[in-house]
């Protein structure tokens, strides 16, 4: 049998490109449109028919990129994470101090949500459910958001002004668990102190509780 050619070997790997794009921008259309769907209701208890109605799509189709809804649910959550952390890095990127930079991005992670929408709120309850359902993939989606706290934190670390009593991977997920919970609480409504908490208190307790002990006297 003879070897395969240039020319052939050119030829399928435009046609595997092809097919790449032509998935990507398929799957987008069914992530587009349960993202409306969820902009309109506030739910995503919305079925994958809604999805293939609003996408114009046939059901076959979705089938092909998505084997459950959940998996489509996970893809619409994957990209609001990589869009969050594009545009959490670019905020933070005119800041040189890590305190700053620390500060930055949980003012930019609590003002990212619209907290009184119908569609954060739908955001945070399939979010939970994905959680639930998905744990491990769930958790995969928020690495790049993890690591680009780790990042900040490691810098204060080295210049001394953030704690080293605790590794940097658990700090940056302690600052990640508490900035989340409280977005999710303030989104559903669900009020633990005698008023909202906001912005302000947020990023003075995280900083609190990153922050070098002082020196003694």
């Amino acid at each position: 049998m003879s070897q395969t050619s240039k020319w052939q070997e050119r030829t399928v790997e435009h046609s595997l490109k092809d097919a790449r794009q032509k998935a990507i921008s398929r799957g987008g259309k069914f992530i587009r449109a349960a993202s409306e769907l969820i902009r309109k209701t506030g739910k995503a208890d919305f079925t994958v028919q809604d999805v293939v109605e609003t996408s114009g799509m046939s059901l076959r189709s979705f089938y092909q990129y998505f084997a459950t809804k959940d998996d489509l649910l996970l893809a619409l959550v994957e990209e609001a994470v990589g869009d969050y952390v594009a545009d959490i890095r670019a905020r933070i990127e005119p800041e040189t101090e890590p305190v700053a930079m620390l500060q930055v991005l949980v003012k930019t992670m609590f003002s990212a949500a619209d907290l009184s929408s119908s569609s954060s709120r739908g955001m945070v309850l399939f979010s939970w459910h994905l959680a639930d359902t998905r744990t491990e993939e769930f958790s995969a989606i928020f690495s790049p958001q993890v690591t680009m706290v780790a990042e900040i934190l490691e810098a204060g670390v080295a210049a001394g002004v953030f704690r080293d009593d605790i590794d940097v991977p658990v700090l940056a997920g302690l600052v990640m668990h508490t900035v989340v919970s409280v977005m999710d609480m303030r989104i559903l409504g669900v009020q633990m102190s005698p008023r909202f908490i906001d912005e302000d208190d947020l990023v003075r307790f995280c900083l609190a509780g990153v922050m070098a002990p002082a020196p003694p006297a």
